[in-house]
This record gives structure tokens, C-alpha cells and sequence, in this order.
């Protein structure tokens, strides 16, 4: 009976021996992942990836992992560039091909590019926007102060002071802006100073949101093609990151040198589907026809749109 017992008690001190080492809180090994508790002497942990630097970052490293991570400002960004402005197109093929460590990644590039470039953009069309010249009141309209910025927006003070829509502005949107703005011709004026920037802003996020249906104009152009919609993105983005280059070019050339750089956005286009999807030449400037009048709908809605929430948000 006692060595019954001497059985159970040691039976129970081996349960509770093993039950303590299962635990998740028990200590990990000092060269152990923090994060999964795999032996992990290196400097990354073999089975999960993570880093086995368990101290807190510096400053400085932060802002380092910070621009590595999401924006790519050092090391092949230059290499990246020359690819893509040089070689249209070839990016796109090195990348489905396997080629990846050479050259930034296309999320990457793209977010990196569309940084500098709407905010160059934004800081171009500050300085633009103190002269007077850009926004000004006509005194030589009787009916009242006319207030304008290119194409974006137009408003009018009429006889009795009220603001009025010129252009295709329904009444309801006119509304809102009396509302907001008053009647004010200064304050009228200021606002118009900042409702560019407003709008750059918000053309870097219909770019964005575009990007989708251009890869799925380009899947449905090239529907007998063996590519999936994740390589149409990945054109998308690399086409997309050019051309936003080009935008910040046109913006920042002196003189009508914009107009001829525009000139780039339908050639650059044409010349990377050629060298991404093949074929001849007449099937690629049709195919790029219809893409280009679907996509040019959706981008001049998409415009419309942000230059109307620049306007009453």
C-alpha cells in the first residue's frame, strides 16, 4: 500500500513537472525567438521571420525601418528609376519573370514616386497660388465679383450678393458652398488659393483607386492571354508610377515644355504593353484605344469628385 502511494505521489510530481514546461509563460532560452520560442541564434528567427533584436529601437533606427518599409528613398531606388523611365515595360517583365532583388518592389515604388511627386506637386501650386494673378476678382463684371480657378471651379457673386454656380455645379452643390463660404469675395478668394492643393491631394487617391480598374480594363483587352489580374496590377503600377512623373514633370517644366512631356503618358504606355504583352503594333493601339477611352471616362468622374469634396469637405 505505501509503495501504491510512493507511485501516485511520484506519478503526480512528474505530471506537474511536465505540465509546467508546456506553459507558455515558462523562460525562453536566451538565443530563443521571442515570438514563437524556436532556437533561433541568428539574427532572424529560422521558423517565423522575425528579428531576434528584443531591444527597443533608437530614433534613428525607427525612422530607418520606417522609410525601408514603406518608402523607398536609398539603396537600387536610382537603379529602379532608370529602369523604368529607360526601358518601359521592363520592370514589369523582370518582375514576373522572378527578377525581384535587383529592383524596388512595384507597391513600393509606386507609393514611393507618388510621394514626391504630388508632394512637389502641392508645394509647386502653394507657390503658384500666391500670385494674384491665378485667383482674382474681375472687376469689369457689372453683374457682380467673379471669382475663378482654371477649370476647376467657378463661382459668382450676383446684384444681391448671393453666390451663384457657373458651369455644370447643380444647385444643390452651390447651396452648400453659400452655406460654408458665405459671401465674402475675400474669403471666397482665400479658399480658392488652397482648393488646388486640395485637389492634388485628392488625385493622389483616385490615382490609387483607379489602378484596379485599369488592370481590369488591361485583363479584359488581353482575355486570351494566360495572365492572371495580379500581373495586370503589376503593370498598372509601374505604368502609374511613370506617369505620375511625368504629371510632376509637366508641372515643374517652364513654358509649353508640359505639353510636349504629356506627350510621354500615351507613348510610354504603348511601348510597355509591346514589350509586356506583345503583338503587333495595330492590335496594341487598338487594345490601348479602348483602354485609354474607359480609363479617361473614369478618371475625368474621378476628378470631378475630388475637386467637388476639395470643395464642401
Amino acid at each position: 500500500m505505501a509503495a501504491f502511494v510512493v507511485l501516485l505521489l511520484s506519478a503526480a510530481s512528474q505530471s506537474e513537472l511536465n505540465s509546467t514546461t508546456l506553459l507558455p509563460s515558462a523562460p525562453i532560452e536566451a538565443h530563443a525567438c521571442r515570438n514563437c520560442g524556436t532556437p533561433a541564434p541568428g539574427k532572424y528567427c529560422p521558423e517565423c521571420g522575425q528579428d531576434t533584436d528584443s531591444r527597443p529601437p533608437s530614433a534613428r533606427e525607427f525612422v530607418n525601418h520606417f522609410f525601408g518599409n514603406y518608402i523607398a528613398v536609398k539603396g537600387s531606388f536610382i537603379q529602379t528609376l532608370w529602369r523604368l523611365i529607360s526601358k518601359p515595360g521592363q520592370l514589369t517583365v523582370d518582375y514576373l519573370a522572378g527578377r525581384k532583388r535587383q529592383y524596388i518592389l512595384p507597391l513600393r515604388l509606386y507609393v514611393t514616386i507618388s510621394v514626391i511627386a504630388l508632394l512637389s506637386i502641392s508645394i509647386a501650386v502653394n507657390s503658384a497660388m500666391s500670385n494674384e494673378d491665378m485667383v482674382k476678382i474681375d472687376a469689369k463684371d457689372l453683374q457682380g465679383n467673379f471669382i475663378a480657378f482654371g477649370n476647376f471651379a467657378s463661382v459668382k457673386l450676383d446684384k444681391g450678393g448671393q453666390i451663384t454656380c457657373v458651369g455644370v455645379m447643380p444647385e444643390s452643390i452651390c447651396k452648400r458652398a453659400r452655406d460654408r463660404y458665405g459671401a465674402s469675395p475675400e474669403v471666397l478668394k482665400s479658399f480658392m488659393r488652397t482648393l488646388p492643393e486640395r485637389v492634388v491631394k485628392y488625385l493622389g487617391y483616385s490615382l490609387f483607386l483607379l489602378m484596379p480598374l485599369f488592370a481590369l480594363l488591361m485583363k479584359a483587352v488581353y482575355f486570351n492571354r494566360a495572365k492572371t489580374y495580379g500581373e495586370h496590377i503589376v503593370f498598372a503600377l509601374h505604368v502609374h508610377a511613370f506617369w505620375l512623373l511625368v504629371l510632376l514633370a509637366t508641372v515643374l517644366a517652364p513654358g509649353n515644355w508640359g505639353n510636349v512631356l504629356a506627350l510621354g503618358v500615351p507613348a510610354y504606355a504603348l511601348l510597355a504593353m509591346r514589350r509586356v504583352y506583345g503583338g503587333r503594333w495595330w492590335t496594341i493601339v487598338s487594345r490601348a484605344a479602348l483602354v485609354s477611352g474607359f480609363y479617361f471616362a473614369a478618371l475625368m468622374i474621378a476628378l470631378v469628385i475630388a475637386a467637388l469634396v476639395a470643395l464642401l469637405f
